[in-house]
């Protein structure tokens, strides 16, 4: 449509506002800050003003001069554009601010005039509509960011600028000549009138080439970006927040106009060999990245990584014309689209926040930075915000980009484009857990970096708001477009309370404030306590919501956010044992979020709708319930996925291994009962599931026997309880009458979770108090060790029967369930042996009074719940009878034990056996990555040279060619 009133003003002051600016600039008419005054609102006001038509599913045209394609201009806005100049003007107004807070931008008269030049360019190249006009743009951008590279005092000899132009000329060079061929078959330049005009032909196809390669060239693809990392790593970090941000997107976003639009003509393999090489930019970029000794350099070569997505994108068969908000569109176009908008609001506060360490410290060698998240917080939390919008951590920005293009991929059944979506998530996350890992360890015990620069403390604390505000936006736009739009899946967060539920929730109730008090108290003793009760703060709200979540994508966003915060806690202290530990429950974190995230898109894509209330209705794909236990099964510590919790737990802090065992993978459980009991498919896992959980209990409760750490025997604990939690959900689903195994797992689980936050608890304090508060800990601790063993007349024999009786009523191996129990009875005691036998810590814990009736009431409840259960609806009949045929078994287990200490057998100590191999096996592993991490950067230099550029531009031409002769 043609523009009328305001919004006809709007494209106009878009270009010609920022070219005026930069004029003046030139002039020394305006100084920056009035520069910044004037253009930021005014540009913003416009964008406003495009809005209400665009969202209306309208587009705004205008013809310069009322002179109409072919023979005149035209510029056009539509809804893709507009976020994207949204974004642009977003990311460039922070950018601003931050020229303006550093003294040698602010007065540099030379960069003002080529950031205004390069921000017109960029809203002109958004807004053209043929393909010389696009030329001309991108050469403007091109030549403003050249020069800005060349202002930074990082390039004193201008290699990185020279570089930039040097690829950037022939990038020029080869659209120029495609445009050239293009307009010389068809007489026509404006993209829509080649819509119609286009034919496929040898010609057109060599044409699409040469358009693709200039513009892979400008965008910094693999394997044509090596002048992008140098050129974006020696700018100041407002230009390479710009750079890397915005001009990189709009690059591929023009990419994306070209070929689903007029180039979707050509029926060829063009479009597959893109894919090739967005999956080779998305492994390489990722890799590298994470090799890098320098923070920016890292930063920018994880950009290199994200725009293997924006490629991926042209594999799938998505609707050729752009859509519009008011009906419903394939999620793959907005899925990528959502991609590079979160990309370029995270990439923008990752620099920004860079720049402020920079600033803080002169310098930004990874090397030195260990411990910096301590002093500077506010930059250090703006990146990993940024970081996890980047990895897809909902409800982030990039999180609902990669659901929807992973959405749109299984709905066309490109399974392999969907694995390579879902493979990028670990090339992203071991960049961020590098830069993290870092971040998070001890402060050294030299002086802070910062207070030796005491006068930049302004300029540091400015730059991470900005930064942080950047990442605020990155997360909130996930949100927001999944609202403004209308997709196949609603978005939609739903809270509902039912009797499965509330037998999760009331155990939460009784043990986070009984944690939170315990870390607020002891936040003197522990490391990192005031950033350790932040985060158990935010994991208490967190995991309410999850266990109140009505629909899965809820559910999905809590379990996500919550194993997140976990490994945070594991490794908050940053010493080495913690930082392994926390990377062994990264890597399976990962694996369950990966899992977890294909199966809700293929939920989402079979029923439409992801309440649980409306999946009842339809049969769950097989593959999706599959993926889905998988990722459940890591999250709870199953046999066979459990290795994160022997790993995890003995560096933990005790407040955090308490909610960890106790209530964080009690979720992998209510995730299954919400799930699997939904389909027919699951019935045949039941009986599965009940043989390998009991043997799992047993397997795991004699695995803590031989172990001489009291938290590896709690974890143990944990995988054996778990075990026998896998065996009643098995019962569960086959069983005829499922009632009495639903009632015995909801028992245990209740149970288990109070019980093991009271045990851990208590692990903390035993060796940290002394005399005879030391003996009221390990008599507390009694209670819950007595209910888990299913001691008399604690309610632990009541739990115990039921599950037997759930057991025997479908032919179940009762005997398994007799030696796991006492097994555990010996596990409980051996517990209490090590705690009595520790020596004392140096640290001295102070107990309030009433901390210490908090949680000594939480110990009883262990014992008084079953009970509380048999009042208000009987587990069995004869309670007195239940009370002495549960005597055998802890007086097997009690007679065991002091068989075993009247003769003190030398115990299979499995993990000092294994000591010796397992370190040789590290020292090996670290040298074989140190070789392998020396052999890729090597790679990477060699690519560095012009003859190896050329190289690399013939490899991709030869693709590009030869699939231009093959059917698409």
């Amino acid at each position: 449509m043609t523009a009328s009133g305001l919004a006809a003003w709007t494209l106009p002051a878009l270009i010609f506002l920022p070219l005026g600016l930069s004029i003046a600039a030139f002039l020394g008419a305006l100084s920056p800050g009035r520069q910044v005054a004037l253009g930021l609102p005014v540009m913003l006001m416009s964008l406003v003003l495009s809005l209400p038509a665009t969202l209306g599913g309208e587009s705004i045209g205008i013809a310069l001069g009322n002179w109409p394609p072919p023979l005149g201009i035209a510029w056009h806005l539509d809804f893709p554009a507009l976020t994207m100049l949204i974004m642009t003007a977003v990311v460039a107004g922070a950018a601003s601010l931050a020229l303006l807070l550093d003294p040698s931008t602010s007065a540099d008269r030379h960069l003002w005039p080529l950031w205004w030049m390069m921000w017109a360019g960029l809203n002109a190249l958004l807004l053209s509509q043929d393909l010389f006009n696009l030329y001309v743009t991108l050469e403007l951008v091109t030549l403003a960011g050249v020069g800005l590279v060349a202002r930074s005092p990082h390039d004193r000899f201008g290699e990185a600028a020279l570089r930039y132009l040097m690829a950037s000329l022939l990038a020029s060079l080869l659209y120029l000549l495609g445009t050239a061929l293009i307009y010389g078959q068809t007489g026509r330049l404006d993209l829509g009138l080649l819509v119609d005009s286009l034919e496929d032909g040898a010609t057109m196809r060599l044409a699409a080439a040469l358009l693709t390669l200039g513009l892979l060239i400008k965008a910094a693809v693999v394997p044509l970006h090596t002048w992008l990392p140098a050129a974006h790593s020696k700018a100041q970090a407002p230009v390479s927040a710009m750079l890397s941000a915005v001009v990189v997107g709009v690059t591929l976003f023009v990419l994306w106009r070209l070929w689903l639009a007029p180039l979707a003509n050509l029926n060829s393999a063009q479009l597959d060999w893109l894919v090739v090489i967005g999956m080779v930019a998305l492994g390489w970029g990722g890799v590298q990245a994470a090799l890098q000794t320098r923070l920016k350099l890292l930063i920018a070569w994880s950009t290199l990584c994200h725009s293997g997505y924006a490629l991926l994108l042209l594999g799938l068969d998505v609707d050729m014309s752009w859509f519009t908000p008011d009906e419903p569109h394939a999620p793959a176009f907005s899925g990528g689209l959502q991609l590079l908008l979160a990309h370029g609001l995270a990439k923008g506060a990752l620099f920004l926040a860079a720049g402020a360490v920079v600033v803080a410290h002169g310098h930004d060698r990874l090397s030195r930075l260990a411990g910096d998240a301590g002093r500077l917080p506010l930059a250090w939390l703006a990146m990993a915000l940024a970081g996890l919008s980047l990895l897809g951590i909902p409800p982030t920005g990039g999180f609902f980009g990669k659901w929807w293009l992973l959405q749109g991929a299984l709905a066309q059944d490109h399974y392999f484009i969907a694995a390579v979506v879902l493979l990028g998530t670990f090339f992203t996350a071991a960049c961020l857990w590098r830069l993290f890992d870092l971040g998070l360890r001890p402060e050294p015990r030299r002086a802070a970096v910062i207070a030796s620069r005491p006068t930049h403390g302004d300029t540091t604390r400015s730059l991470s708001w900005l930064a942080l505000g950047l990442a605020g936006l990155a997360w909130g736009l996930g949100p927001f477009m999944a609202l403004s739009t209308q997709l196949p899946v609603e978005f939609t967060i739903s809270l509902a309370l039912d009797a499965t539920g509330l037998a999760f929730l009331l155990p939460a109730l009784c043990i986070w404030p009984l944690v939170l008090w315990a870390t607020y108290s002891w936040r003197d003793t522990f490391p990192a306590a005031n950033r350790l009760l932040a985060m158990l703060a935010a994991a208490a709200a967190i995991h309410l919501v999850a266990l109140l979540a009505a629909d899965l994508l809820t559910f999905y966003t809590g379990a996500a956010l919550l194993s997140l915060l976990g490994w945070a806690m594991v490794q908050h202290d940053g010493h080495q044992s913690s930082r392994l530990a926390g990377l062994g429950y990264l890597v399976m974190l990962l694996l369950a979020e990966v899992a977890m995230l294909a199966g809700l898109a293929l939920i989402a894509n079979a029923s439409g709708d992801l309440r649980f209330a409306s999946l009842t209705h339809h049969e769950l794909p097989p593959l999706a319930l599959g993926c889905m236990a998988f990722g459940l099964a890591i999250k709870a510590g199953v046999i066979g996925v459990h290795a994160w919790l022997p790993l995890a737990h003995p560096v933990a802090p005790p407040m955090a291994s308490a909610v960890l065992s106790g209530l964080m993978i009690k979720l992998g459980l209510l995730g299954a009962l919400r799930l699997l009991p939904l389909s027919d498919v699951t019935v045949a896992w039941g009986p599965v599931m009940v043989m390998v959980g009991l043997v799992a209990a047993l397997y795991a409760a004699l695995r803590g026997i031989v172990h001489d750490h009291a938290k590896v025997v709690l974890a143990w604990s944990s995988v054996s309880q778990m075990g026998l939690l896998t065996a009643l959900l098995g019962l569960v689903l086959y069983s005829s009458s499922p009632a009495t195994a639903m009632t015995a797992l909801l028992l245990l689980a209740t149970t288990h979770s109070l019980a093991k936050a009271s045990l851990f608890l208590g692990a903390g304090m035993a060796n940290r108090v002394h005399g005879r508060e030391h003996r009221w800990v390990l008599l507390g601790m009694l209670l819950p060790a007595l209910a888990l063993a299913g001691v008399p007349p604690t309610g632990g024999v009541l739990v115990k029967t039921t599950m037997g009786d759930a057991l025997a009523a479908d032919g179940g191996a009762g005997w398994l369930l007799s030696l796991s129990g006492i097994a555990t009875g010996l596990l409980m005691l051996r517990l209490l042996w090590l705690l009595w036998r520790s020596p004392p810590s140096r640290q001295t814990l102070h107990i309030p009074g009433g901390l210490w009736l908090g949680w000594a009431t939480l110990a009883a409840l262990p014992v008084l719940v079953a009970w509380g259960w048999q009042w208000y609806a009987p587990l069995v009949a004869a309670p007195f009878a239940t009370l002495r045929s549960g005597l055998l078994e802890p007086s097997l287990a009690l007679g065991l034990a002091v068989v075993a200490v009247l003769l003190k057998p030398r115990l299979p100590q499995l993990g000092r056996a294994r000591l010796a191999w397992r370190q040789a096996l590290e020292r090996g592993g670290e040298r074989g990555f140190r070789r392998l991490a020396w052999t890729l950067k090597r790679s990477e230099s060699r690519l560095q040279p012009w003859p190896a550029f050329g190289i690399a531009l013939g490899f991709v031409s030869l693709g590009m060619g030869m699939a231009a002769l093959l059917p698409g």
